[in-house]
């Protein structure tokens, strides 16, 4: 594991940075790198020339001397111009917070979507690099059209070749889209609910979903899982069996505290599945002394991408680790022991398929079918048996009895 300088720069005193720096000493691990010292300012700003001042470049030198470093991984983000004037002062690769992210991400990406969409999101972080140096270059020139007649520069060469790039890869993620979306399509016969867990990095939702497999009467794959951040990158969908009802659940990667912009941009196909579910299972590592931080991170990345609306249940997962537990209003479950999973799976039905309407409904024998196809929708019990048909008593909401109806008559 290599040995790395966290140096942090709290930013017009930021709320929770002590938390935020345990979160990135988290996603130093997660890369592979050993905090071995850590180093914060607090400043109204970021230094223009080097993003801490200068009397700290000789502590943050002194203190990779002692402990025989070769790297500094910033907390912050910084422009290009920072790193080049950092890396000259210190003579030692220099690090950011979303080069830091996307080095995760590189490392943990397995299927080729994952693959695609994490270098979309470093071309990305380039492409918009390279746009603020211009900016700033321009402005020191004293307007962008100085260096009119001057041919295409290297930044422009730079540029084209992104865009190239990344309209191959758009491409090519849109014809996995297109399979992935056939594939969830023919899982979804019969107006199957869709379910997914949302939450913050490493709170335990792959193991979760792995509980729910394992005592799920579908035969169905278990998914990947590990005790670190961004252990899963791609979403996985299996199929759940509770009782007469069933639901997919689509495991999601991950939240973290300012997830660059470039990164949800690139993996919206995958977090396709939070915004398009029926129900979010919002999973909270319980356990965790920044429980609140990490469900306020979760909660601002859903907005972003347009999932906050969309209902809701609180899950408190590894509750096997808790002595008390509060009253939080949620669910508190165990993926290990498998603590509330019952009444988990009772609360995810009670609001899938709401049983709000009761109606009798003649089926003729013919057309009995229609029943297995909404199966799992529904209960029903058998009235009685006459020359034309059955008739059930059927309870569920008032949308899935007009389908039903409408069905019978075509």
């Amino acid at each position: 594991m290599e040995k790395v300088i966290l140096v942090a720069i709290n930013v017009n005193n930021q709320p929770y940075f002590e938390e935020m720096i345990e979160e990135c000493k988290a996603l130093c691990d997660a890369a592979d790198f050993r905090v071995v010292g850590v180093l914060s300012q607090a400043s109204k700003k970021l230094d223009p020339n080097t993003g801490i001042r200068k009397g700290k470049i000789e502590e943050v030198k002194s203190m990779l001397q002692y402990h025989n470093c070769e790297t500094v991984v910033f907390y912050n983000n910084l422009t290009n111009s920072m790193i080049s004037n950092l890396y000259e002062r210190l003579e030692v690769d220099v690090m950011d917070r979303t080069s830091l992210i996307l080095n995760i991400f590189s490392k943990r990406a397995r299927s080729k979507e994952a693959q695609i969409q994490t270098e979309m999101a470093s071309l990305k972080y380039e492409q918009k690099r390279i746009r603020k140096e211009n900016a700033f270059s321009d402005k020191q020139r004293g307007g962008a059209f100085n260096n009119r007649g001057s041919g295409e520069s290297q930044s422009e060469t730079l540029k084209r070749q992104i865009e190239s790039r990344l309209s191959d890869l758009r491409r090519e993620l849109k014809e996995i889209e297109t399979r992935k979306d056939k594939e969830y399509a023919s899982r979804n016969k019969g107006g199957i609910k869709k379910v997914a867990l949302v939450g913050y990095t490493n709170a335990g939702k792959s193991s979760l979903m792995n509980y729910l497999l394992r005592s799920n009467s579908k035969e169905e794959k278990s998914v990947y899982e590990m005790d670190q951040l961004f252990a899963t990158l791609d979403t996985s969908a299996r199929n759940i069996k509770y009782k007469n009802y069933e639901f997919i659940l689509f495991d999601t990667v991950g939240f973290v505290s300012d997830l660059p912009h470039g990164l949800i941009d690139a993996f919206k196909s995958t977090l396709k599945a939070a915004t398009n579910a029926d129900l979010l299972l919002h999973v909270t590592d319980s356990s965790s002394k920044n429980r609140d931080l990490h469900k306020i991170v979760t909660m601002d990345t859903l907005k972003e991408i347009g999932a906050d609306d969309i209902p809701m249940i609180e899950v408190y997962n590894k509750a096997d680790l808790l002595e008390n537990k509060e009253e939080t209003g949620g669910i508190y479950v165990s993926a290990w022991t498998g603590e509330g999973i019952e009444e988990l799976l009772e609360k995810i039905v009670s609001m899938l398929y709401p049983k709000n309407e009761e109606k009798e409904i003649l089926i003729p024998y013919k057309r009995l079918g229609v029943l297995n196809e909404y199966s799992s929708l529904m209960d029903y019990e058998l009235v009685e048996n006459n020359e034309e048909g059955s008739l059930y008593r059927i309870r569920t909401d008032n949308k899935t009895i007009n389908e039903i109806i409408h069905k019978l008559r075509t």
